[in-house]
């Protein structure tokens, strides 16, 4: 068998491509013709691997760095002719400066990509009732597309960090930030001459399709448990997120927009169009503003939230203020309903939802003698966490007695505050920290 893989487009091999793809999806597995027909095709690059000039099997690559619609004839199967065009979409997307690529793979043949370096992200899911898994694969050259499309001269710059993944760091006169591209989460922002306000677990885990333990992981489309099979906390905090803008603000202040868009992975775990954006602007505050955009026909409801794990000297002398007279539903006593009497104090395990609450939030650390203060808008839940001594022994990605150094205060809409999004609106949830020291 000779191999040769073309590089070719919708309009000029239509007739090739849909043949192969007809035979192998369609006729052979089933796939709907809705399915397969999605109207990309003629925006793609495709791939026919051809054998002495008959087309064997075919690829495409979407200009988001989606490669998708890999089909081998059955006669040519583990002849190499899925690695030939496989290599060749590789190359094609070097050529395109693209930073990161993904796909939706056949559960069976997940073995098959992880040899090229891609790692499986999430649970697996039906698609066309056969199971997937989204992988995704980090480019070497990911942080000099971005820096080339999106630095800002001795403000912002992108590296990159544990296991190639990019890293966003940014530097105000008022404060510093690091920022993961993966989740688009917050894992640093310190002000200038102070000590971290975030908090990340010395045995947090840096890899593909992992969630890092600290800083600010975002929760989307739901807060909390998911449905069986379905991620904790939504899908989004795990995924690499495109970057769209950067700019500089007023005071000084430097801001960046990732987004993220559904795709088949997405639908498959929750089947609704929407546009996503976090905003996130680093100044002499804090702020983030998660923007959830319906790109659908109908309404959706989502939970959310902004997941913030703060730096504490000492939780037994950590106190929250502002919360007082707040209902909330204790979930370590089964999601009792109780008031708050007085300030949050910490003596155990503490995991609670306040309910109806717009106020800011104070965290008082008296050891490290700063207070941190927590405001929001489009936000009417608070989540107050921590694990204590015997829920930190169940995470791998926690070290002993970090416990006393952490406390989440999440932004949230959760429980009876989900939010209900009107097709073709928009719905904006924003936190914003800042730092008081002395007093």
């Amino acid at each position: 068998m000779i191999l040769h893989v073309a590089t070719v487009s919708w309009a000029q091999q239509s007739d090739t491509l849909a043949s192969l793809r007809r035979t192998v999806f369609i006729e052979e597995q089933g796939v709907p013709e809705a399915l397969e027909w999605d109207g990309l095709d003629a925006a793609a690059t495709h791939f026919i691997a051809l054998d002495h000039g008959s087309a064997v099997g075919c690829a495409r690559l979407l200009a988001d760095g989606h490669i998708g619609r890999m089909a081998v004839l059955p006669a040519w199967r583990g002849k190499g002719a899925g690695r030939a065009l496989l290599n060749a979409v590789l190359h094609a997307a070097r050529q395109q400066h693209l930073g990161w690529l993904y796909l939706n793979a056949q559960t069976h043949a997940a073995g098959f990509y992880a040899r090229f370096g891609f790692q499986p992200v999430g649970a697996e899911f039906p698609d066309a009732d056969i199971p997937h898994l989204r992988m995704e694969l980090v480019m070497p050259q990911h942080t000099d597309t971005l820096n080339q499309q999106f630095a800002i001269a001795g403000k912002l710059e992108f590296v990159d960090a544990a296991a190639g993944l990019p890293v966003v760091e940014i530097t105000t006169p008022h404060a510093s930030a690091r920022i993961a591209v993966q989740g688009a989460q917050v894992l640093e922002w310190q002000p200038s001459g102070q000590l971290p306000v975030l908090w990340v677990s010395r045995a947090a885990v840096y890899q593909p399709g992992k969630g890092v333990r600290g800083g600010v992981p975002v929760c989307w489309p739901w807060f909390g448990a998911g449905e069986a099979g379905k991620p904790a906390h939504g899908f989004v905090r795990t995924r690499m997120w495109e970057v769209r803008e950067t700019g500089q603000g007023m005071a000084d202040s430097v801001f960046i927009r990732f987004s993220m868009k559904d795709d088949e992975s997405t639908r498959a775990l929750w089947n609704y169009a929407f546009d996503l954006e976090l905003i996130v602007t680093v100044g002499a505050a804090l702020k983030m503003e998660l923007v959830t955009r319906n790109k659908g026909a109908t309404a959706f409801e989502i939970s959310e939230g902004l997941h913030t794990y703060f730096h504490v000297g000492n939780i037994h002398q950590t106190q929250v203020l502002g919360l007082e007279n707040t209902e909330y539903l204790d979930k370590v006593r089964d999601f009792a309903r109780d008031t708050q009497i007085g300030a949050v104090s910490f003596s155990g395990e503490t995991d609670r939802v306040y309910i109806d609450t717009i106020t800011d939030c104070v965290i008082d650390d008296a050891k490290l003698n700063r207070k941190i203060r927590v405001a929001k808008s489009g936000s009417t839940s608070t989540v107050v966490w921590n694990p204590w001594i015997e829920k930190e022994k169940g995470f791998a990605d926690m070290a002993a007695d970090e416990y006393q150094e952490m406390l989440c205060v999440e932004t949230v809409n959760a429980g009876d505050a989900c939010v209900t999004i009107a097709a073709d609106t928009s719905h904006s949830m924003v936190a914003f920290i800042g730092l008081e020291t002395g007093g």
